[in-house]
């Protein structure tokens, strides 16, 4: 009978302890979950650079100038008979109502620089009408017409011989990039009268500087006749 209790004593310290109670083992608390935390980034907010102006009181200031163009014209018609073109303004208007900046866009063939720099002064130290919101751009063109005979329009080839020559000290004005375009004025003898150069760009003035004092002593050009001729081609 002792090896009996023995093996019975011996079941007993096996079993676990909760048998003793005879009820279901504690249900275990579920760890706190920790909700993955987020990062709450700022929404974007955009500011545009540009505000508006009110393109009628633009053109009005525009009409303001016309005397004043055209005074910048005359100028030019003492030196080059034949002076005429399309001039095509591109303005940057500050907030206060001043101009910031301007230049001539592609398509503006006034072909003097003088004449050119004398128009765009006009521009810049003419008050504007004031933006909101910032500053404002605004575009502008008016015609130079012809005072008597044109003249005589030539195409580039005329002149693509000569600048093939001045190839060097035009790439060297251009400073390795780059687009603008020139009109020049070629009288008897093949002779450059006047040239101008629209830079497309606020900062390609001391290039286009350059560039007219490259044209303006060219030789080699072939000889118009009697009448100045007009040429507009791209560098």
């Amino acid at each position: 009978m002792r090896i009996s209790f023995l093996a019975f004593r011996s079941l007993a310290l096996a079993l676990p302890l909760w048998a003793c109670g005879g009820g279901e083992p504690p249900a275990k608390e579920p760890e706190p979950q920790h909700e993955a935390q987020r990062e709450v980034k700022p929404a974007l907010r955009t500011r545009s650079e540009l505000g508006t102006v009110d393109p009628g009181a633009v053109q009005s200031a525009f009409h303001r100038l016309q005397d004043k163009f055209a005074a910048c014209q005359a100028r030019g018609l003492e030196r080059v008979e034949v002076l005429a073109g399309n001039v095509k303004f591109f303005l940057r208007i500050a907030d206060d109502g001043t101009a910031k900046w301007a230049y001539l866009e592609d398509g503006s063939d006034v072909g003097d620089r003088e004449t050119e720099r004398c128009l765009l002064d006009v521009v810049m130290g003419a008050r504007w009408p004031r933006p909101d919101g910032g500053d404002a751009e605004a575009r502008y063109s008016i015609e130079l017409p012809a005072n008597g005979r044109p003249a005589t329009d030539w195409s580039s080839d005329k002149v693509a011989a000569t600048l093939g020559k001045n190839g060097g000290a035009i790439d060297q004005c251009k400073g390795g990039g780059g687009a603008f375009h020139a009109t020049m004025y070629v009288g008897p003898g093949g002779k450059v009268i006047a040239a101008g150069v629209v830079a497309s760009r606020k900062d390609g003035d001391d290039k286009a500087e350059c560039l007219v004092h490259v044209l303006e002593k060219m030789r080699g050009l072939p000889s118009p006749g009697s009448w100045p001729a007009k040429v507009t081609f791209g560098l």
